[in-house]
C-alpha cells in the first residue's frame, strides 16, 4: 500500500524556522549579558540603558576664564582660585560602597588644605618663626611649653625659650635653665649686689613688659667640650609695660647663648648668654 506524503512548502518552512530561531535567541539573551560577542539580543538596548543608569560618571567642570562677571580675577580660572583657599572642593562621586551601584546624585568632596605661614593669624603664628616650614605655634613650640615633648637640639631649645618669653610661658623658661645659671642659683641682683628677685620673678616681669619678635638664628656651633653647645641669634623687641607709654621704640639685640647638658637626664639646658656678641 502506497502512502502519499504531503509536499513540504519551502516558503512556509523557512518562516517557521525563522520564528523558531528568533524565539530561541530571545531565550538565550535572557541569560547572557548585552555585550556577549556574536549574539544579537533584542533586549540589548534595554540592558545597556539599565547599565548606563547605574554606572557613576565623573562630572567634569571646565575652568572659567576671565572676562565674565565681577567674580573673575584677570583670567585666573576658578579651580586655581579655589586651591589658594583653606579647602579645595572636588566635584565627583563620593564612594559609598555597594549603594553607589544604585545611582544617586554627585556629592561635593572637600579636601582640607593646611594654611601657609602667610595665611596664619597673629595668634596662630609661632613667635620663633616656625622654622623652615613656617609651622604654626600649635605644631612648633607649644608642645614644648605644655610638657608634651622636649627639644632634641640646642637651636630648637633656643627657639622654644624665645617663644616662651613672647607667649608668657615663664615656667618653661625656668624649667629649661641650668642650675649653674647665675640668676637661677643666686637670683637677680642690683648693682649694689642686693638680690631683687628670683629667676622666676625676673622672667615673669620680662614677659609682661617686653614684646619679643623677629628672631634670627645666626650661629650654631659646638662649645669647649661635648657637654656644651653655643647658639648665636638676633631679635627685636619693644617695651610695652612702661607706665605712661603705650609702646616703646623698636630695639635690636643679639646674644651668644651657651647650653650645657643636665647632670641627671642629659637634656640640654640654658647656662648663660653674652649680649652683643653676635654681629
Amino acid at each position: 500500500m502506497m502512502t502519499h506524503q504531503k509536499k513540504r512548502d519551502p516558503i512556509l518552512s523557512q518562516r517557521r524556522d525563522a520564528t523558531r530561531r528568533g524565539t530561541m535567541a530571545a531565550v538565550r539573551c535572557a541569560f547572557l549579558p548585552a555585550t556577549t560577542k556574536g549574539v544579537r539580543c533584542p533586549n540589548a538596548n534595554l540592558a545597556r540603558a539599565r547599565r548606563d543608569a547605574t554606572t557613576p560618571r565623573p562630572v567634569v567642570v571646565a575652568p572659567r576664564r576671565g572676562g565674565g562677571d565681577g567674580n573673575d580675577h584677570g583670567g585666573v580660572d576658578d579651580g586655581r582660585r579655589r586651591r589658594r583657599g583653606v579647602g579645595v572642593v572636588a566635584r565627583g562621586k563620593k564612594k559609598k560602597g555597594f549603594a553607589e551601584l544604585l545611582g544617586g546624585e554627585d556629592e561635593p568632596v572637600v579636601v582640607a588644605k593646611s594654611k601657609s605661614s602667610t595665611e596664619l593669624s597673629a595668634s596662630e603664628r609661632c613667635p620663633c618663626g616656625g622654622g623652615a616650614e613656617g609651622a604654626p605655634y600649635a605644631r612648633c613650640c607649644k608642645p614644648f611649653h605644655k610638657n608634651e615633648s622636649y627639644p632634641d637640639d640646642c637651636v630648637t631649645l633656643m627657639r622654644s625659650r624665645f617663644s616662651a618669653y613672647a607667649k608668657g610661658e615663664g615656667e618653661y623658661v625656668v624649667k629649661t635653665t641650668h642650675p649653674e645659671n647665675p640668676i637661677f642659683r643666686d637670683g637677680a641682683k642690683a648693682e649694689s649686689g642686693k638680690v631683687v628677685s628670683s629667676l622666676a620673678e625676673d622672667v615673669r616681669m620680662t614677659c609682661k613688659k617686653v614684646k619679643f619678635y623677629g628672631l634670627e638664628i645666626v650661629t650654631d656651633r659646638a662649645g669647649k667640650n661635648a657637654e656644651e653647645h653655643m647658639v648665636g641669634f638676633k631679635y627685636k623687641c619693644r617695651v610695652v609695660g612702661q607706665k605712661g607709654f603705650k609702646e616703646g621704640a623698636e630695639e635690636n639685640h643679639s646674644e651668644l647663648s651657651t647650653f650645657r647638658k643636665g647632670a641627671e637626664d642629659g637634656k640640654w639646658l640654658f647656662l648663660d648668654g653674652i649680649t652683643g656678641a653676635v654681629e
